[in-house]
């Protein structure tokens, strides 16, 4: 599959409606005859420059946007369509283009001035009550996939650079990622964001020093001085270690004063996958504080320097309310809160 790009400017008060109806269009009405649009393509092109030769007596440069859009866009690429601040992204539905005699007009077709669209069964259009014929040659039909992305907002530097170019179109299949990434974020209605990009970017770096630095004790202490810069009135590591009646394990205790509520959290410092232990030992905690009246809410949560949770944990978590958050999940949590006290451990 190739990805192109197709400029509407030309005509555009035409060419729009004609792509609401599902064909993206091109000029060159002047070659616009079945024996040019199946000689073009079944001759590798000395046919289609003879033509332009024989027409014009030159080779404009504009011919290749053309020869593009007849010999090498083929069906199931996408086409992105720019326009003032969006763009919008088509597969092509055909394996070949058509002739605009062969688009079926509806009554109502008309340009965006209300006026009719019509043609005159020869393969050329005009607008209604006018005599000169609109310099429509060649359509593809298309289908619509993504509809007016703000490029602003979606498009990277790349592909918003792209899509300034003067050609009527050009295969910017090179930029098949930043495409995929503008798609998946206007899926999930994710804009791009500074600030994000660079925190993705160091999430990594930051988990991987973490793993390296720290052992699982003092990983422990980075949990309790997260807490503290989160606002914590104070914080207690492994609370219940000498207890005789100790039931569960917490490995952090943070009490926030102002808002009556206590996080207690399970730490573990390990690469891979963390299973549903950690969450059982958490939960066993909370369960040997149910009976506790002192005016506290509480809280629990799991922090782990792994990549994920198995399927246990996540449904056992979800089923008694408790909070996990993976290795990168911490570090993100880390940024937002500031490093200033980090090497304190």
């Amino acid at each position: 599959m190739q990805h192109w790009l197709h400029r509407i400017s030309y005509l555009d008060y035409v060419s729009y409606p004609l792509l609401e109806a599902g064909y993206i269009s091109i000029g060159w009405s002047d070659l616009s005859t079945t024996t040019f649009l199946k000689k073009s393509t079944d001759e590798e092109g000395d046919y289609f420059d003879n033509q332009f030769n024989e027409k014009w007596g030159s080779l404009p440069k504009g011919r290749y946007s053309l020869w593009r859009f007849l010999a090498e866009m083929k069906k199931g690429d996408w086409v992105i369509v720019p326009s003032w601040k969006n763009f919008s992204i088509y597969e092509i539905m055909d394996p070949s283009a058509i002739l605009p005699g062969s688009f079926e007009i509806k009554d109502n077709f008309t340009d965006w001035n209300g006026a009719k669209i019509l043609h005159d069964g020869e393969g050329r259009f005009k607008l209604e009550g006018e005599e000169d014929y609109l310099d429509i040659g060649f359509l593809r039909k298309v289908k619509p996939l993504f509809e007016n992305i703000p490029r602003y907002e979606y498009a990277d530097a790349a592909l918003m650079a792209r899509m300034k170019i003067r050609n009527t179109n050009a295969n910017i299949s090179d930029l098949e990622e930043s495409i995929k990434k503008a798609v998946s974020g206007f899926k999930e209605k994710c804009p791009i964001n500074l600030k994000s990009s660079l925190i993705n970017l160091s999430v990594t770096k930051w988990l991987e020093t973490i793993l390296k630095e720290l052992s699982p004790d003092k990983f422990e202490r980075l949990v309790e001085k997260y807490l503290e810069k989160a606002g914590a009135s104070s914080t207690e590591l492994n609370p219940e270690k000498n207890s005789r009646e100790k039931s569960g394990d917490v490995d952090v205790v943070a009490v926030f004063e102002p808002i009556k509520t206590i996080v207690n959290v399970q730490v573990k410092r390990h690469e891979g996958e963390t299973s549903d232990w950690a969450v059982q030992q958490i939960n066993d905690f909370a369960n040997a504080k149910q009976s506790v009246s002192d005016g506290y809410s509480r809280v629990y949560w799991v922090i782990t320097s792994s990549d994920s949770f198995s399927k246990e944990a996540e449904k056992l978590a979800i089923k008694n309310g408790i909070l996990l958050f993976d290795g990168k999940q911490f570090v993100q949590m880390l940024m937002e809160a500031g490093i200033g006290n980090i090497d304190e451990l």
